[in-house]
């Protein structure tokens, strides 16, 4: 048996793929970086990366920004907005990430000084430093934010311009407020700024890119926009491969074969695989028993994760769980993930057909499923693909049994 002390999982689950251990995605990656020589030579860039939960959008940003970092020579600045609606929030959140990037330069004080009155360093140490303008300084930096960011990076020294990463704008979409702000700022930072070496990154679900177009008509056409869809097998494969052999581990065809199919093309899915796998494995060989050991366990923490806070004891009732497990059994590796209910009228026993209505009507009150994107009437499709995964997982748990 392994000594478990010694090792540790270079899976990451639950949490954005750190940029050196980035697989995939060499198309999109390729698009995006083909502008930054224009960036670097003083014309801003926008991008929107949308994709739907688990797809991998914050992990792409990381690996982008890291990239633009070393090889660009920008100061790079990630802002988590999970949560912010206002513009305000957000303006204070981009100018922290940059002082916060900046501070261990030795030109830094300069900026510092010009800011002094308005920052303060907080945490063991004076780590993390917060920016805290006066409201009516707020505003000038609001209405005058191309000038404001174009100033900060004029004073950067040996380094060639400014990434930022605003990671997901969902809350941000609700309101006309902030497309057209930022169709605003866009449009000064083009037309009146000269040498602006800045590009900015906004990542989102498809869903909220299309509510930015109805805010404003105007504003999509600003963005470079990259969809990320489900990976293919041979990127999912070599993912494992290439992981595994970090450690020497080496891994079965039917073993491989088994671990991308269930990941359904899915990076999260992908990321919970292969960490549970690699703890069921005992002597550096992966075969099928500790893939589907590994396969299992993955079930049962996206259930924990995802869906446990949404189940109720209505919705675990038996013939509620039997129309879940039919369903994601059918969708959990059909890329057209919708459904209806003649879809499944050969399979659905009588008290399965009574209970349905009434089941797809709870499972939307929960935000388990939803009308399908072509919204067309009775059409329905699960609003995160790791819900028909797991019960997919949760049908492969019982047979085994």
């Amino acid at each position: 048996m392994m000594n478990i002390e010694t090792r540790e999982s270079l899976f990451q689950p639950g949490q954005p793929v750190s940029a050196d251990r980035f697989k995939g995605r060499e198309e999109i990656i390729e698009e995006i970086l083909k502008y930054f020589p224009s960036v670097k030579s003083g014309n801003p860039h926008h991008f929107f990366i949308t994709g739907k939960r688990g797809m991998g959008k914050t992990s792409l940003a990381n690996f982008i920004s890291d990239f633009a970092n070393k090889n660009y020579s920008m100061i790079t600045a990630h802002i988590m907005n999970d949560g912010v609606h206002s513009i305000d929030e957000l303006i204070v959140q981009i100018i922290e990430g940059i002082l916060n990037s900046i501070k261990s330069e030795k030109w830094s004080e300069k900026i510092f000084g010009f800011l002094e009155d308005h920052i303060e360093s907080v945490g063991l140490g004076g780590m993390n430093i917060k920016f805290k303008p006066s409201n009516q300084e707020l505003k000038n930096i609001k209405d005058n934010f191309a000038f404001y960011l174009s100033d900060l990076v004029n004073n950067f020294k040996d380094k060639d311009g400014l990434f930022i990463v605003i990671d997901d704008i969902n809350g941000l979409s609700e309101t006309p407020d902030f497309a057209n702000w930022y169709k605003s700022f866009v449009d000064t930072l083009a037309t009146s700024v000269d040498n602006a070496p800045i590009c900015i990154m906004l990542t989102g679900y498809p869903e909220k890119f299309i509510k930015l177009h109805e805010q404003n008509p105007s504003v999509n056409r600003i963005f470079h926009v990259h969809e990320l869809n489900r990976l293919d097998d041979d990127e999912i494969k070599n993912f494992y491969t290439d992981i595994f052999l970090i450690y020497d581990i080496n891994v079965e065809g039917m073993a491989l074969e088994a671990m991308t199919k269930y990941s359904s093309g899915m990076p999260t899915m992908m990321q919970e695989i292969g960490d549970a796998t690699f703890w069921s494995d005992t002597d550096g060989f992966i075969d099928r028993e500790d893939a589907f050991k590994g396969i299992i366990e993955a079930g049962n923490r996206i259930g924990l994760k995802y869906l446990q806070p949404l189940l109720d004891q209505k919705i675990r009732s038996e013939n509620y769980l039997s129309l879940f497990k039919k369903i994601g059994n059918e969708l959990a590796a059909s890329p057209n993930s919708t459904f209806t209910k003649k879809t499944f009228s050969d399979v659905l026993n009588d008290n399965e057909s009574k209970v349905f209505k009434d089941f797809i009507s709870r499972a939307k009150k929960l935000g388990i499923i939803e009308l399908a994107s072509s919204k067309k009437q009775g059409e329905y499709q699960f609003t995160n693909q790791l819900y028909p995964m797991y019960f997919m997982i949760q049908t492969f748990k019982e047979e085994a049994l």
